[in-house]
């Protein structure tokens, strides 16, 4: 199984767990029956915008062919957005800068929301149409 870049949500729903977005659903359809999953409660930042970018990025890698994973373009996408710090890595003696991460913890709804927008537009300039209307 491919590693997730997005947290499972589900929701309660007549005293039953039911997967909030279809990218939640192929998510747990994944795993294997019996598994087990440590379940917290979440409200701090919209997961199905948070999927619908993986989403996104998935359906336009496999559309284009041009990036080999969504993480690769991920990764792109962060770097042409300006999502970049400058480290000093004492070992090397040098400056790098290193891509920022949209974790939950790392980063609000609000700055996801700027970033998600952001992407979406340089996603759409890269590809020559709206991302999200493949």
């Amino acid at each position: 199984m491919t590693k997730s870049r997005s947290k499972i949500q589900v929701q309660i729903k007549d005293g039953e767990l039911h997967p909030v977005t279809l990218h939640d659903a192929q998510q747990i359809e994944e795993f294997s029956q019996g598994t087990v999953f440590n379940i917290t409660r979440t409200a701090q930042r919209s997961n199905p915008q948070h999927n619908l970018y993986w989403a996104t990025l998935a359906k336009v890698c496999k559309s284009t062919g041009r990036w080999p994973t969504s993480a690769h373009l991920h990764n792109e996408l962060k770097w042409a957005c300006g999502y970049v710090r400058m480290r000093w890595n004492s070992l090397a003696s040098a400056h790098m800068r290193m891509i920022d991460s949209i974790n939950f913890d790392e980063m609000d709804q609000k700055e996801f929301h700027e970033y998600f927008d952001m992407a979406m537009e340089k996603l759409a300039e890269a590809i020559g149409h709206d991302p999200l209307e493949i």
